[in-house]
């Protein structure tokens, strides 16, 4: 039994004091005001020395880090990612493609359920996120045009493969034809869809939610801008409260002005803080692979050759930084890059919370500058 004290909880959108958290194997037993009902038990003591516990952060949507790239199509790369996550406060993540070859995409799932089924250390994968095939050429951004098919349930069921269960998130171009049928039958399988690299218009996005569309992949990113004539994806997106979205909150993809904006128009509760980052995150500049796209740093700033954001090198305890710096409280920022993405692809009921019966994962940040200084993933603690 492990006993985290002398720290404030976030529990529920607000934080506690003077309670502690009591794990169990890998599942939190209960949240107490006092110890004093199980002493002479043999307990390790972990001491928050007054800092911010957490629940683990939720990364829904990552391509790589360390030189790694999910398409590579290796454990390795698998794992190597998932450790990375894990120092930086992520205790769960999807390991999300691009878009690219059925024989590269089949080759990178079988080795991300390898990796599932065989356990390491480091962040839990939760499934997978297919960021692509099914998307509009005119919105690739830094997706290779080459690969990118019509969405079809025949076309899915090739891609996938065997491999179809860890499917967790998908992201559609609604406005293509055979998107409906495609949208549909993934809602029967009980994958999340969700909207992006799109033009589509504010009618079809409605429409889209009708077919099962839930959520906006990197909002404000690879779609329509924003106009007061014109609101497409975003603007369906802000109209509908049941709809989330996803924010990338490096300070360069999106002014603070407009994640302001998002965050006040969604809510916590509406809003999911992702990386988006790739290969090049953790090291420096210089030039790096997402999937097989060339791209260049500079500056932490990922590009195609030609000028086309190429994700990020975001980490997601830098990513909370970024939003309290500027003037997102830090309760809104911790639900956001927990509670929120957990519900986004369906775990709230077991990730997300601080909430006896779920998973013990749990972090702690230091109170004067959020320094991740202790990672607990299922119970264990990641070093």
């Amino acid at each position: 039994m492990k006993i985290i004290t002398n720290g404030i909880v976030f529990k529920d959108g607000k934080w506690l004091k003077d309670v502690d958290i009591v794990m169990e194997d890998n599942i939190i037993e209960g949240i107490v005001n006092t110890r004093s009902d199980i002493e002479g038990i043999d307990v390790e003591l972990i001491d928050a020395e007054g800092g911010y516990v957490c629940p683990g952060f939720i990364n829904i949507h990552i391509h790589g880090a360390m030189g790694y790239d999910v398409m590579d199509g290796t454990e390795e790369a698998i794992r190597e990612i998932g450790k990375f996550s894990a120092q930086h406060g992520t205790t769960s993540f999807l390991p999300t493609t691009v878009t690219g070859s059925i024989e590269s995409t089949k080759k990178t799932l079988k080795k991300i359920e390898m990796v599932m089924r065989e356990g390491y250390e480091g962040a839990n994968i939760l499934g997978t996120h297919l960021e692509g095939p099914f998307i509009a050429r005119e919105y690739k951004g830094a997706q290779m045009e080459v690969y990118i098919q019509e969405p079809s349930i025949e076309n899915y069921l090739k891609l996938v493969g065997d491999f179809g269960n860890i499917v967790k998130l998908v992201t559609i171009a609604p406005e293509l034809e055979g998107a409906k049928d495609l949208i549909e039958y993934l809602k029967g399988q009980d994958v999340h869809v969700s909207m992006g690299h799109t033009g589509a218009d504010y009618d079809t996005c409605i429409e889209a939610f009708k077919w099962g569309v839930s959520h906006v992949t990197h909002c404000y990113n690879g779609m329509v801008p924003l106009h007061h004539r014109n609101p497409g994806v975003i603007g369906a997106a802000f109209d509908r409260k049941d709809i989330t979205i996803e924010l990338i909150t490096d300070l360069i993809h999106i002014h603070p002005a407009m994640l302001r904006l998002a965050m006040r128009t969604k809510g916590a509760e509406g809003t999911a803080i992702i990386t988006d980052s790739m290969s090049a995150t953790g090291l420096g500049d210089g030039k790096y692979l997402l999937g097989e796209e060339d791209v260049w740093v500079k500056n932490g700033i990922a590009r195609t050759a030609e000028g086309s954001l190429a994700g990020s090198t975001l980490t997601q305890d830098k990513a909370l930084k970024n939003i309290v710096d500027i003037g997102i409280p830090l309760a809104a920022g911790v639900e956001m890059l927990s509670t929120t993405p957990a519900k986004v692809i369906g775990v709230d009921t077991y990730k997300g919370r601080i909430e006896a019966g779920y998973d013990a994962d749990i972090i702690i940040l230091d109170k004067r500058d959020l320094q991740v200084r202790h990672v607990f993933i299922q119970g264990r603690q990641f070093k």
